[in-house]
């Protein structure tokens, strides 16, 4: 049932509705970079920084499902072009299911293309569809890598050190011009899919040497700011099992559309459980489940879909869009929305506060 369900032929569809840091030789905006000299090289990396309001904007893109034939991803660069327009942000984060396409060089490009004009930096987390054609997984990376305006790097260790490839951190710096981290993304790659047998459906996990990686990371970045943990978001494409529990909780806040069940792996690699004893990661967001969109909230952290991106030949019965991201510089807190293709905006919440405060100033808008 499951495989059905996540098949992306047209015919199949439910319904056409409703320690690694920044790569160098990146095209990005003025306001969201700032550039370093390092050391004596005479090259510079340019790296992303909070504006000179303080203030950083992200636009998640997810499951656009890019394909050449005639028409079918039309409606989806229409709707990109359209939030990257009203929402102008710093940064834009593709959670994967982007291009399901043999010979997919020319569509990635053709995707990303939409930000890099706008010389909006880039990053990508691959989903379990990028890879299923043709080409194998490490090359669509290198593809993704070689993007002009695109944050990742190179793999430089063996999926037997680090599994998968869309593995990274990438620092925010202070709106001052300092070499000062203010936050953190961290990426992580959720891979394709699993072999277990008996298993009630393939979505594959965040393996044990990618948990000890992210670990061995947080700790290097909270000792370097003295004993105090950056904050941080994660980004990822499958949801982690804590996504659908929390959901299910009674009296649980959450905000935006379920419908569907959530699609997670088969087994709990223990992701969440690392992010609360690093204390640094205050939401996470992912796609993959077309028709969910919510925000719900457990221990401290935000538990959130992108909205549905895509175009025609794939299932959604939700109106398309993004999810938008605001930092504030100095503050854990931030501010997330849905953009519709519509260029309405729906539930625009505060969190943590939206779900731990009864203040009026913090239900959702509209």
């Amino acid at each position: 049932m499951m495989t059905s369900r996540r098949n992306f032929i047209r015919d199949s569809a439910l319904t056409a509705g409703g320690l690694g840091l920044l790569g160098t030789s990146v095209s990005a905006s003025p306001s969201a970079l700032k550039e370093i000299k390092k050391g004596t090289s005479s090259l510079s990396e340019k790296e992303l920084a909070f504006n000179k309001e303080g203030k950083f904007k992200i636009v998640q893109f997810t499951d656009i499902h890019a394909i050449y034939q005639s028409g079918e991803t039309d409606h989806a660069y229409d709707i990109m072009n359209k939030v990257l327009d009203i929402e102008k942000p710093e940064f834009v984060i593709y959670t994967g299911d982007i291009v399901t396409e043999n010979n997919p060089a020319a569509l990635w490009e053709k995707v990303t293309s939409l930000a890099s004009d706008r010389h909006i930096p880039f990053a990508v987390v691959l989903g379990n569809h990028d890879s299923e054609r043709d080409t194998p997984r490490y090359k669509v990376y290198e593809i993704v890598t070689g993007l002009k305006g695109c944050l990742n790097k190179p793999k430089s260790e063996s999926v037997d050190e680090v599994f998968g490839y869309t593995n990274q951190v990438i620092p925010i710096y202070k709106s001052d011009g300092s070499n000062n981290k203010a936050f953190l993304f961290y990426l992580f790659d959720s891979n394709a899919l699993s072999d277990l047998p008996g298993a009630s459906h393939r979505e594959d996990w965040i393996r044990s040497n990618q948990i000890e990686w992210y670990v061995k990371q947080s700790k290097h970045f909270t000792e370097e700011n003295g004993g105090i943990p950056y904050p941080a978001l994660a980004f990822f494409h499958i949801p982690l099992i804590e996504f659908g529990n929390t959901y299910n909780t009674t009296n649980q806040k959450s905000f935006g559309w379920r419908i569907e069940r959530e699609c997670c792996p088969p087994v709990n690699s223990g992701l969440f459980s690392a992010f609360l004893e690093c204390k640094d990661v205050k939401g996470v967001f992912v796609g993959h489940d077309h028709d969910n969109d919510y925000v719900t909230y457990l221990q401290g952290v935000a538990l959130g879909y992108g909205r549905f991106s895509g175009g025609l030949n794939t299932y959604h019965t939700l109106c398309r869009g993004a999810r938008v991201i605001e930092l504030t510089e100095g503050d854990d807190a931030f501010e997330t929305w849905t953009r519709l293709e519509t260029g309405r905006f729906l539930n625009r919440i505060t969190v943590p506060h939206s779900f731990i405060s009864d203040d009026p100033k913090y239900k959702p808008k509209p």
